[in-house]
């Protein structure tokens, strides 16, 4: 035990993290207990020692084996030691010979690329002498081809100046030409002073050249614009004048047309009989010979590309805006509406043929850039719009005079079934299109605007004083027939086709200018139909109405307090049946749109419901016997509501289900009624509680018109109120 003290023991355990542990353990592979992750000391003895008695005996043994382990546990560890310390000084060695290397290295790149720049400067030494001489040719070259151009420009400006002195036209284009090109060579060499004497010379020459050749022009047409030169001395003048510039050219072409256009000034001075608003159409013939002169005799002077008829033609339209701008202001107060229309119409058929010749819109050389788009549309006819305020108000009186013929115009004629819209009608809409189509061909503007406008305004005229003036009075107790069934049917037709076809009057300003589009509305004169057809609608049912009143009457008439017995139906459900035969027939028959049919229908069963309601106290007292009559008479009424939708047809159909319920839903508040006025009034607690069964409500007003309905005595209501108020 004594070489045992040698060894420090502690209780103290390393604890080392559990994935280090897990990594040796897997490296060790080992089985001793020593070597486990969770040794225990006390697990360690009692394996050795299991039992106490037997195991005293063995202790020296044992412990003289741990010694031996702890001795070679011990040599281990000192070898492991002794291997990491070498280990450090061969590192230490290696790393040393590493940075040697690395030095090596970088000695031997420098000196790479020492040799490396050697060697280029050598390169560029060796090359120098070839680049001076590339440079020397190049310049060398550059200097033969500046003078050889300045050779040629010398010589060009030679031959030009020879050229135009005898008006060889043709010749001169080609040299200016070449000028042109070379000058643009020599663009960059303005510094050097020979090359801008040079250069100012040209353009006196060019100068010189374009006065020469306006003379030349000016002394080939006389004062009249008649061709008295040589067409191809002109014709090659103009190839040089369109390569002397665009400004030139404007100036040949302006000239040129206000020559020509010079007698149309003089033969249509202001105030001149000729200049009237009535020979406008001279206007455009005069304009109609000078194109065929300029086509057969002067076109060939000019290039295509310059467009010279069009250029004309444009200061022409010019011209003649401006005289029947001031013409039209002079006589606006004069003038008829017939002879502006028509000399309108003549100018836009004049500006469609202008159009029409020349297709294309692209003028390169227009005079004046800001024409619209150098085309002809409105180029002349755009100064009559103003005035067409006068062409507004003749369609304003001749729309007013249909009005009011057709206020008295006559009825529809008996004998002719036929019709089942008011003539009036498509009349109106036909000269409403026809307007329309002709302003259109005119203006599509403002003036297109205001006659729409107009038609609004008459629309609604008509509605009002037309349409509804033909419809029955409210409270006219007329007797009803066939035929004042047709003319409320004919004029609520008249009011839904002329709805219709306002509605569909969108395709006929679709042509308007966009800028007036969102001004354009019809909406307050589709209300005005509406409300006509709304009228014919309740005038048709005030017709039925006074039809079966005398039906109403009877029921009225009937001693319901005294009837003994219940028999069939009554007299007065047979009249009802013959009205609603006769009226609602004759209506199915008559209205076109059988939508409003089902309108006219669902506000007959309304007012119907409402009236024989009300009815029911004119027939009081009614008596249990009376009021079970009265509903078997309701129950027969309400089938023949229920055929309401098939009467007029050929075949009977089933009716809506909305209709049949609107129907149940009108006359079952009726039927409870009666129902309620079956009961026997005593004892009275039964009878208010049939009440509350059958009507659910506690509203004493309803109930005491059930007591008055069966006729109960003052008291007798008083003894029912008093306890119905208990309840």
């Amino acid at each position: 035990m004594a070489q045992g003290s040698a060894y420090v023991t502690t209780t103290d355990a390393i604890q080392l993290a559990p994935e280090l542990n897990s990594s040796i353990t897997h490296i060790l592979r080992s089985k001793d207990p020593l070597d486990a992750q969770e040794f225990s000391s006390v697990e360690y003895i009692n394996k050795i020692f299991p039992n106490a008695e037997h195991s005293l005996a063995a202790v020296d043994q044992v412990l003289a084996k741990l010694q031996a382990r702890a001795k070679q546990v011990q040599e281990e560890l000192r070898e492991l030691t002794r291997a990491q310390t070498d280990g450090g000084q061969k590192g230490q060695e290696e790393v040393e010979a590493a940075k040697k290397g690395i030095e090596m290295l970088f000695f031997k790149i420098k000196e790479i690329k020492e040799k490396a720049t050697q060697s280029e400067q050598m390169v560029q030494e060796i090359t120098q002498d070839i680049k001076s001489l590339d440079y020397a040719k190049r310049h060398l070259t550059t200097s033969i081809t500046t003078l050889k151009r300045l050779q040629m420009l010398v010589t060009a400006v030679d031959q030009l100046k020879a050229m135009a002195q005898r008006k060889q036209y043709r010749e001169t284009a080609q040299l200016l030409e070449v000028k042109k090109r070379l000058i643009q060579y020599f663009r960059t060499f303005q510094n050097v002073r020979q090359i801008a004497e040079l250069t100012e010379s040209v353009a006196k020459l060019q100068a010189e050249l374009e006065r020469d050749i306006m003379k030349d022009f000016e002394n080939s047409f006389t004062q009249d614009g008649i061709l008295v030169g040589n067409v191809g001395q002109l014709a090659s003048a103009c190839l040089v004048i369109d390569i002397l510039g665009e400004d030139v050219r404007r100036n040949l072409v302006e000239w040129y047309c206000k020559l020509q256009l010079r007698a149309y000034r003089s033969v249509f001075k202001p105030n001149e009989e000729v200049s009237a608003l009535d020979n406008t159409s001279r206007r455009y013939a005069w304009l109609k010979r000078l194109l065929k002169i300029h086509d057969e005799e002067h076109a060939h002077i000019f290039p295509p590309a310059w467009d010279v008829s069009r250029v004309l033609c444009m200061q022409f339209c010019q011209i003649t805006r401006t005289d029947l701008t001031d013409i039209l202001a002079k006589t606006a107060s004069t003038v008829e509406v017939p002879l502006l229309l028509q000399v309108l119409q003549l100018t836009l058929e004049f500006e469609t043929q202008l159009e029409n010749r020349f297709l294309s819109k692209d003028v390169e050389y227009a005079l004046n850039e800001e024409a619209d788009n150098a085309g002809f549309t409105e180029s002349i006819s755009h100064c009559f719009e103003p005035y067409l305020s006068l062409y507004i108000e003749a369609e304003d009186k001749a729309l007013e005079e249909k009005i009011n013929g057709f206020k008295f115009q006559e009825p529809v004629p008996e004998d002719d079934l036929s019709v089942t819209v008011l003539a009036s009608s498509t009349d109106i809409f036909l000269f409403y299109k026809s307007a329309l189509t002709n302003c259109a061909k005119l203006s599509r503007k403002k003036p297109f605007l205001d006659l729409c406008t107009v038609f609004g305004k008459w629309l609604r005229v008509y509605a009002n004083d037309v349409l509804l003036s033909k419809l029955p009075k409210q409270g006219d107790k007329r007797p009803v027939n066939r035929e004042s069934l047709r003319s409320i049917c004919i004029v609520l037709n008249t009011a839904d086709y002329s709805l219709t076809t306002t509605s569909q009057a969108k395709r006929l300003w679709a042509n308007i200018d966009p800028e007036f589009v969102d001004q354009v509305s019809m909406e307050s004169e589709r209300q005005a139909f509406l409300f006509i057809i709304s009228a014919c609608t309740k005038a048709l049912v005030r017709a039925v109405e006074n039809h079966y009143e005398s039906a109403l009457q009877s029921m009225a008439k009937l001693p319901w307090a005294t009837i003994e017995n219940v028999g069939d139906q009554s007299e007065y459900v047979s009249m009802i049946q013959g009205t609603l035969k006769t009226c609602v027939g004759a209506v199915q028959d008559l209205i076109t749109n059988k939508r409003y049919f089902r309108t006219f229908c669902d506000k007959l069963i309304e007012s119907f419901v409402s009236r024989f309601a009300a009815n029911l106290t004119k027939c009081k007292p009614i008596s249990e016997i009376g009021a079970e009559q009265m509903l078997l008479d309701t129950q027969a009424v309400k089938s023949l509501l229920l055929e309401i939708p098939s009467l007029g047809l050929e075949s009977s159909v089933p009716p809506p289900t909305s209709f049949v319920k609107f129907v149940n839903r009108g006359l079952g508040k009726i039927e409870t009624i009666l129902k309620t006025a079956m009961s026997p009034h005593e004892p009275l607690e039964m009878f208010i509680d049939h009440y509350f069964l059958l009507i659910g409500d506690r509203n004493l007003s309803n109930f005491q018109r059930i007591l008055e309905l069966k006729g109960l005595k003052r008291t007798e209501q008083q003894q029912m109120v008093d306890l119905f108020q208990k309840k």
